[in-house]
């Protein structure tokens, strides 16, 4: 019998053939009924949460609804960066004219991300275990607190979240179907998602650099691709020409009665610099911050008025030119002039961002997974930095070890690149920012638990796969071309 000729990958073809390539065979038309099971069990669990969940407001809700209740466009919500807010998550507010409808609406597309999300993942592993203990696993990190508490609260946190699960999940949905649908609502989505927090555009620069990538390497997907790219080009332009305006509006709703990069550098100086005394000196002498005697004694005597801190600030015009200059990179230089005290400083406040279990005042949660399964999701924050290390050594020679490597290569570029840009925008947070580290930090909390669960997955994925490898007919979808696999 003459031998096969070998198989001649297609040099734009993804590294998984396209769903639509797969046959109908009843061990598949099975899987895709335990996913609906699974789907509607977590849109039953999370409607159960939502009916028991009150909205809740804070000071930071004003600034995105107005000064009354109700919607108020005019005031907060601006194209043109007049309003203090970017219109992200205005827009959605505008639509519905009481909070428990916004909440209902921040939640809703929460379940479309997290579902977008989990079928992107079930159409990319191969295993049937695999598959569904990424939908176990995804879906039980989206019943915990720290995921959905946002939701039912009136600030940015909960589409800033979403959006990017929803971008993510239906971007994935287009790399394996071609589906056209699929690109044109992960444009609008991640569109949307440019205008809901400025320390968005990192994540969003990553979904970027992923389509253009994408367009590279896979004819089918480049026109398509072209497209999604021109259109995020428009709304980074857009987001860039109204930073400026929308920083300076926000002054007129700020507690300090400054903009919100000032107000940012106030809480830094309250909360961080005044009270430590070997930052304090590092600033003054090294980075050549001047001295404010009305600033230090608010300081010294009272802690988290920024109202009061904001009037001594307006009384120190030297101090004030110093921060117009340095105040968005004194963070980098005061790590760069004492490495030694940023680290150890730095330390906790990272644990804080990324353990997520201090939610403060922010939303009533309601218990619905056992606490055990929650804090195995959320560990004690004095386990975070660990954990995270540990997990992510172990990923890395899981996915080495069974051969995720070469097999589940963009799975495992995915996972990485979650994590590393979880890990960056942290840190670059922690730089800019003080105080509510477990809020600031809550969309790179959540995003780097999930890019760690990828690389798990890609691990577990490929050694099932190349288990079961003597058995082809055990997988439900088609087995790839080595010479595109890599194998």
């Amino acid at each position: 019998m003459a031998a096969e000729p070998p198989v001649v990958a297609d040099p734009g073809a993804p590294e998984f053939p396209s769903v639509g390539d797969r046959r109908w065979s009843p061990v598949a038309h099975r899987l895709d009924l335990v996913l609906v099971g699974l789907v509607v069990a977590y849109v039953v669990a999370r409607s159960s949460v939502a009916l028991r969940v009150e909205p809740f407001r804070t000071y930071d809700s004003r600034s995105y609804l107005g000064l009354t209740d109700g919607p108020d466009p005019t005031v907060t919500l601006s194209f043109t960066g007049q309003a203090p807010r970017l219109w992200g998550a205005p827009l959605l507010y505008s639509l519905v004219g009481a909070d428990e409808g916004r909440a209902l609406l921040q939640a809703l597309v929460g379940m479309l991300g997290w579902t977008a999300l989990v079928v992107a993942l079930w159409i990319t592993l191969r295993s049937p275990v695999a598959r569904v203990l990424a939908a176990v696993v995804l879906f039980g990190l989206a019943l915990t607190p720290p995921a959905y508490v946002w939701d039912h609260t009136m600030i940015s946190e909960s589409l800033s979240i979403n959006l990017g699960l929803l971008t993510v999940g239906l971007g994935g949905i287009w790399w394996r179907t071609r589906s056209r649908v699929a690109a044109a609502a992960m444009t609008a989505t991640a569109f949307w998602w440019i205008f809901t927090r400025q320390d968005m555009l990192l994540f969003v620069g990553l979904v970027l650099v992923a389509v253009l990538v994408l367009a590279w390497r896979s004819r089918p997907h480049r026109r398509a691709a072209v497209a999604v790219v021109l259109v995020l080009g428009v709304g980074l332009a857009w987001a860039a020409a109204i930073a400026g305006p929308t920083d300076r509006t926000f002054a007129r709703w700020s507690a300090s009665g400054h903009s919100q990069t000032e107000e940012t550098f106030l809480y830094r100086l309250m909360i961080d610099v005044m009270d430590d005394r070997r930052m304090r000196e590092v600033y003054h002498e090294e980075l050549g911050m001047p001295g404010c005697r009305p600033l230090e004694k608010v300081t010294d005597s009272t802690s988290w008025n920024v109202r009061r801190v904001g009037h001594a600030y307006r009384a120190c015009p030297d101090l004030r030119a110093w921060a117009d200059e340095n105040k968005m990179t004194v963070g980098y230089r005061y790590a760069v002039a004492d490495p030694r005290h940023f680290a150890r400083t730095m330390e906790e406040k990272f644990a804080v961002a990324l353990g997520s279990r201090s939610l403060g005042t922010y939303g009533r949660p309601a218990a619905l997974l056992p606490a055990g399964v929650q804090a195995a999701y959320f560990p004690p924050e004095r386990l975070v930095l660990p954990l995270v290390a540990v997990t992510a050594v172990l990923a890395v020679l899981a996915g080495w070890a069974t051969g995720a490597v070469r097999r589940r290569r963009v799975l495992l570029v995915a996972g990485a690149v979650a994590v590393v840009g979880s890990l960056v925008s942290t840190l670059a947070g922690l730089m800019l920012s003080a105080g509510e580290f477990a809020r600031f930090g809550i969309q790179e909390s959540l995003y780097l638990r999930i890019g760690l669960l990828v690389l798990l997955l890609a691990a577990l994925d490929a050694a099932l796969d190349r288990r079961g490898r003597a058995g082809q007919g055990d997988a439900p979808g088609p087995r790839p071309s080595p010479a595109i696999d890599g194998e």
